[in-house]
């Protein structure tokens, strides 16, 4: 890896469907190199796949939360794949975290109406050594992409 690759990956990163031209003409790099190198980034996993951008408004999922969760538990694990096996109907949870410092478990979530956070609640609440939970709701958001 070096700063070619880094800036392959953080355009990349930012546009998924960035053609190998395109990354060519923004690096100046021959369009051949370009391809090698981003092979070269999928064959080692570096590059897992590729993901498109969605406005989660307009699909009825506008709420997103991050979730703090304290547990008492000696599988963490086991814990998480117990969080995140529970299902909302019209709530995701995207992301499941074991994170340190005053909380154990982190998740990022995706919903239409509160009472779907709520129910989360209610279910996680449910699983044996779940002590707390604290949920933020989140407000807006800025791509760091998008003020470069």
């Amino acid at each position: 890896m070096d700063d070619v690759d880094h800036k392959i990956l953080k355009l990349l990163e930012h546009n998924g469907r960035m053609s190998h031209e395109e990354i060519s003409k923004r690096l100046n790099i021959s369009r051949p190199a370009i391809h090698h190198r981003v092979a070269k980034l999928e064959q080692n996993h570096i590059i897992k796949g590729y993901c498109a951008e969605i406005n989660w408004s307009q699909a009825g999922q506008g709420i997103q939360a991050v979730i703090f969760l304290n547990v008492h538990t000696k599988d963490f694990n086991d814990m998480m794949e117990q969080i995140i096996r529970i299902q909302i109907p019209g709530l995701t949870i995207e992301k499941c975290y074991r994170v340190t410092g005053q909380w154990c478990i982190m998740l990022k979530i995706r919903a239409g109406i509160t009472d779907q956070i709520t129910a989360l609640h209610d279910e996680m609440l449910k699983i044996d050594g779940m002590l707390e939970t604290f949920t933020m709701l989140i407000l807006s958001d800025t791509d760091k992409s998008q003020i470069e």
